[in-house]
């Protein structure tokens, strides 16, 4: 393979960022604020060693004097390009990486172009372009707080964001070994440097063993704690808002990386401490995905139908009785609502109702002539009683799961009205063709009063 030329990009990078640590490393930058320390991959313990550039002063030159001069000449895409290479080179890229890789639409590439451009969002949206050129800030100064704060700042906080739990238990298992007796950190061996943010490769272990303790390879670690047991799960509600549980008890999680060292039986890195923590701890920071977004080709053809049952549940079965008890209800509200609007009048009512009954409802479905002849009213009364309907109708606010019940209802309660007066309008007529039968009067006796003598 071809080794790559001091100019390679990767190689600016590097030596980039080393020159912009060296610079003001102990004095923040202005208008920033000093960056957490971030637990996967924090800050190292101590003070920053002093790093060592091997390429000439030049390339670095060159690379950091372009920050503001493309601000100035608002040259958007060369800041992107040079966010991108701040992103590709963050150590913390790797664990946001990581998270996604699960994910079937992840892809290498656009994931790093996702995080430059929420970085670049991120400066535009807080104003820090404008804040570098207006505090005269130097190309070293600008590099180094983007990198070490803006960049770090938005990894930690995609990554509390997204693992929660396991970014709380990466945190506690860091406090636990830099602050309990049983832990102490150990020495890097001769020919090891410490780099910028790289505290995960910090090495620990039991407080009783001896500096000389050989190391052993991580890769084995894994078969050597199969015995110890699995953590179970403290529910116990805790923080602010109570929504977050403990998972383990400080004392657990000692006892936990004792057992972890004393089977390994060797010092190890935090980052390795923390793999083996998480695999005997129940934590869960599930993602949510769409089945149905199946873009993978080993998954194509595969059938979730078995999932889900296509019947519905029995809260979506309540609440569609409900629903379509509701509208059941309203069937004999918008008929009263139709006679008040005819001032309840029992002839206007009555026609009303037939009109909606002949217009909706009926079978049918006789032209407009047909229904002014059968309820005897004129054309135009007969499109003014629709009119007024329609507007009654357009005020019911159903879906569509409540106008069948409401239908069926308004015909059955229009069938049951309607019958009761055809059946009072048919006994008036019996009665008055009938009619009351007149008495006959004794006319004979009428003349006997006539003639009979007067006192």
């Amino acid at each position: 393979m071809k080794a790559p030329s001091p100019d390679s990009p990767n190689i600016v990078a590097k030596l980039s960022l080393s020159a912009s640590s060296n610079t003001s490393s102990c004095a923040g930058p202005a208008g920033g604020k000093p960056a957490s320390r971030s637990s996967f991959g924090g800050n190292s313990s101590g003070s920053q060693p002093p790093h060592k550039a091997s390429a000439a002063p030049g390339k670095i030159s060159v690379q950091l004097s372009l920050w503001k001069t493309r601000i100035e000449n608002s040259d958007a895409q060369s800041l992107w390009r040079s966010l991108h290479r701040l992103v590709s080179a963050h150590p913390l890229t790797h664990s946001a990486l990581g998270y996604s890789r699960s994910s079937v639409h992840h892809t290498h590439s656009s994931s790093l172009s996702d995080l430059t451009q929420d970085l670049y969002l991120l400066l535009l949206r807080k104003g820090r372009f404008n804040h570098y050129i207006i505090s005269q800030m130097s190309d070293a100064e600008i590099e180094r707080e983007i990198f070490q704060i803006e960049l770090t700042n938005l990894l930690i906080g995609n990554l509390r964001r997204r693992r929660p739990e396991n970014y709380r238990i990466v945190r506690r298992v860091s406090g636990v070994l830099e602050n309990d007796p049983r832990f102490r950190q150990f020495r890097q061996r001769d020919g090891q440097t410490t780099r910028y943010r790289q505290a995960s490769e910090a090495v620990y272990g039991l407080s009783g063993w001896s500096d000389n303790k050989a190391v052993k390879d991580s890769g084995t670690f894994i078969d050597l704690i199969n015995h110890v047991p699995m953590r179970v799960r403290n529910r116990r509600r805790t923080g602010c808002t109570g929504d977050a549980q403990v998972i383990v008890s400080n004392q657990d999680l000692v006892e936990l990386l004792a057992e972890i060292f004393e089977a390994i039986d060797s010092p190890a890195p935090l980052r390795v401490l923390r793999q083996l923590a998480l695999s005997k701890l129940p934590v869960c920071d599930p993602e949510m995905t769409s089945i149905d977004d199946e873009v993978n080709e080993e998954r194509q053809g595969r059938n979730y139908d078995w999932i889900a049952s296509p019947e519905a549940s029995p809260e979506q079965i309540a609440l569609m009785k409900e629903q379509e008890r509701e509208a059941r209800r309203a069937a004999p509200e918008f008929l009263q609502s139709l006679s008040l609007m005819v001032r309840s009048n029992p002839q206007r009512t009555e026609r009303l109702w037939r009109v909606l009954w002949h217009c909706f409802l009926d079978e049918d479905e006789p032209s407009q002539l047909e229904i002014a002849e059968m309820v005897g009213l004129s054309d135009s009364s007969v499109s003014d009683y629709r009119r007024k309907i329609e507007a009654e109708l357009r005020k019911l606010n159903f879906t569509p799961e409540q106008a069948p019940a409401f239908v069926e209802e308004l015909d059955e309660q229009l069938r049951w009205r309607l019958s009761l007066l055809e059946e009072s309008h048919s006994n008036e007529e019996e009665e008055l063709n009938t009619g009351a039968p007149w008495t006959r009067c004794d006319f004979t006796s009428l003349m006997r009063l006539d003639l009979a003598p007067v006192f």
